[in-house]
């Protein structure tokens, strides 16, 4: 199956690392078996968006290649295209499954924001910055509105140290870097970026929420993409973000460029929602 969205090819390169990558006849799988509860690391991507009926066709191709709660305590399928089409949703939706629209940014060169924040010092990760990521995760969380935010319990936090274990691998295999922006030596922004062949993938902008409207996420991208292009070889560096959030704003503003449009599906437990 030939990926046409950049931005699932991304996902892709990002899973083939030490997860699991099966294809099947109309969609792909990718599973991350050391982080179950990861749901852009344990989905499945359709060849195309769903039609009238395939609200059961899904849900059983997801419980069969990925699995059911409680080990994976998440459904996300995606459908492949540049363009945002949903298709055929409404049985979707009626079943408690909600549309994630996702806008796929593109850069070959990046400029200096308009704020420019002078007040941080930025550097890759050093081994002990990754239980701060962590906490900075988690304060990022907990400043989401309720019904937003992910449950901040035992499993959220583990499936924290997973990830960043999996990052802490890719770095040492030679893919990337973790960049840091600190204030009084505080980690108060941060971002991954892994590269491939020149293709280059942003990985969890976090700001903390005391830190905000600072100019430090613009800031801590222009640098990191210089990096990416002189130190990672990247030819073209890939952001994934969400079209209403402010975040689309800052990537503009540094030189990135909506190329495509993504869509999904998907369910999973948020704090305040009862299911």
């Amino acid at each position: 199956m030939q990926l046409k969205s950049l931005g699932f090819q991304t996902e892709v390169l990002l899973r083939g690392f030490e997860g699991e990558i099966i294809e099947r006849s109309h969609y792909l799988v990718l599973r991350t078996p050391k982080n179950p509860s990861y749901r852009w690391g344990n989905f499945l991507i359709f060849q195309d968006p769903p039609k009238e009926g395939d609200l059961e066709k899904w849900k059983s191709g997801f419980a069969k290649e990925i699995g059911t709660s409680p080990d994976y305590p998440h459904f996300l399928c995606g459908s492949d295209g540049i363009d945002g089409e949903a298709g055929n949703i409404q049985e979707f939706l009626a079943a408690d499954f909600e549309l994630v629209k996702t806008v796929v940014m593109t850069t070959q060169s990046v400029n200096q924001p308009p704020k420019l924040n002078q007040d941080c010092t930025i550097h890759t990760f050093q081994a002990n910055d990754w239980q701060a990521w962590i906490q900075l995760a988690r304060d990022q969380n907990a400043a989401d509105p309720p019904g937003e935010r992910e449950p901040d319990d035992e499993g959220f936090y583990k499936f924290l140290e997973r990830q960043a274990s999996e990052y802490q691998r890719m770095i040492e295999a030679g893919l990337g870097q973790q960049f840091g922006a600190y204030v009084d030596g505080q980690l108060v922004a941060s971002l991954g970026l892994f590269v491939w062949n020149g293709l280059g993938r942003f990985q969890s902008v976090d700001t903390h929420p005391n830190f905000r409207r600072r100019g430090l996420a613009g800031t801590l991208v222009y640098h990191a993409s210089l990096k990416g292009f002189s130190d990672l070889a990247a030819k073209t560096l890939v952001m994934c973000a969400d079209p209403d959030y402010v975040a689309v704003k800052i990537y503009e503003a540094v030189g990135f460029k909506i190329t495509e449009q993504e869509m999904a599906i998907q369910w999973h437990p948020k704090e305040g929602v009862i299911s």
